[in-house]
């Protein structure tokens, strides 16, 4: 479906767009659900097909990991698809965060993830939950870094906390109001949401993030929230953009 600004949108303000002219799809937090990412993967490309030639690029905001069953399936599917095309970004999420914290052995963060969807992780990685509870924070820390691999560790390490086009800029959480885009700190892009989601400021771009749950997706003048709940209500969305024009491409709701 599109979503064109209104009459009055135009005239009061310059409309944002993307770079070059570029098409951008950007998927909000996937969470497990890589059922639902495969479905709307072909829904992007039905879309795209109808729409004119161009180069595209893919943002997966973070967030793939936690929750649902396929947390691993898909950082190996990510990781494989971001070696194989550099029109493929990968955003650090907070899950993704709080697992690489959990593997340098710190204790705190181990016990937020497995309070937030991490024992679902453990699981893909065929690991007994009960008795990853019970190890020490250097036991969990030693057998996380086994199972998943260097190679994985590195990748999700390198992982970039934002991306820029035009007049975007695509983050997992959001944004701090009043600070400068290349100044956001790290925790602010991975965490924030009270004052980010009731900021009406202009932050200098139209910020495109996730984090924070919404019933559909929600367009404002100055942000876009992709997260629908994807690990819990079966819809995963994504938002496209290309020049000024603004659309959603969205998966149906389990039943």
């Amino acid at each position: 479906m599109n979503r064109y600004f209104s009459r009055r949108d135009r005239l009061a303000t310059t409309l944002p767009t993307t770079a070059d002219e570029e098409r951008i799809y950007a998927i909000g937090d996937v969470h497990g659900r890589l059922d639902l990412l495969e479905v709307l993967m072909q829904r992007l490309e039905q879309d795209s097909r109808f729409r004119d030639d161009c180069p595209t690029r893919l943002i997966l905001l973070g967030d793939l990991i936690d929750r649902g069953p396929d947390s691993r399936l898909l950082l190996e599917l990510a990781q494989r698809a971001q070696y194989e095309c550099d029109r493929v970004t990968v955003l650090l999420g907070n899950h993704e965060d709080l697992l690489l914290e959990s593997t340098f052995g710190n204790a705190a963060a181990q016990r937020a993830w497995l309070q937030h969807g991490g024992a679902a992780t453990l699981r893909s990685y065929g690991l007994d939950v009960s008795e990853m509870e019970a190890a020490s924070a250097e036991e969990m820390a030693a057998i996380l870094c086994e199972v998943i691999g260097d190679k994985a560790l590195a990748w999700m390490n390198s992982l970039p906390l934002y991306f820029q086009s035009g007049d975007y800029f695509f983050c997992h959480a959001g944004i701090r109001p009043g600070v400068p885009l290349s100044r956001q700190g790290r925790h602010d892009l991975l965490w924030i949401r009270k004052k980010f989601l009731s900021s009406q400021r202009d932050h200098g771009a139209v910020v495109v993030h996730g984090h924070s749950e919404t019933n559909e997706l929600v367009f404002a003048r100055n942000r876009i929230n992709v997260d629908t709940a994807a690990y819990r209500t079966g819809v995963l969305s994504a938002v496209g953009l290309q020049g000024t024009i603004q659309w959603y491409v969205s998966t149906d709701r389990d039943r």
